[in-house]
């Protein structure tokens, strides 16, 4: 399990550099990235879950969301899941979606040890987490990332999505 998730960090982490390497100085960093939808979110956590227990949970009503809200939300999920692994190998991971008639809200928390003192870099101030942010204020929402007392990580974001700009 430990192996696995090592490999997957250096994977994702050749791919991050790939996509630097191809990308030409004035493109924007999400033009080499895939579209991900929440309809794939079963297959992403089954992914995760191969090398982690994780386990996601629903609230409100789910609905189409406009496709850059879809596409957001899934990339925040993707990059929680890919922080969990790399910075708590092994600790349980929780998902949460909530829909209401504004938008949704995101929840993704690992149960981690917490930063390590070694580990090359605050924790949470790596491209991935700055890159959804700054997608996730585009759209008007807000994204909030940190260690909680006692351990561990949370992230938590919020994106517009009035039930009638549904597609």
């Amino acid at each position: 399990m430990g192996r696995f998730a090592q490999w997957r960090g250096m994977v994702l982490a050749q791919g991050h550099r790939l996509g630097d390497v191809l990308r030409r100085p004035d493109e924007p960093a999400d033009a080499f990235e895939p579209t991900g939808s929440l309809n794939r979110l079963d297959a992403l956590v089954e992914g995760f879950a191969a090398g982690q227990p994780v386990r996601w949970s629903l609230a409100g009503q789910p609905r189409p969301l406009p496709g850059p809200v879809d596409a957001v939300a899934y990339r925040i999920i993707e990059e929680s899941l890919t922080n969990a692994c790399r910075y708590a190998p092994g600790a349980p991971v929780a998902v949460r979606l909530r829909y209401d008639a504004t938008g949704i809200a995101i929840e993704v928390r690992d149960e981690g040890a917490g930063p390590q003192p070694s580990g090359g870099g605050a924790q949470g101030a790596g491209r991935g987490l700055l890159g959804v942010r700054r997608r996730t204020e585009r759209l008007g929402g807000t994204l909030s990332a940190g260690p909680r007392a006692g351990g561990g990580f949370t992230v938590r974001a919020a994106l517009p999505a009035p039930e009638e700009m549904a597609e």
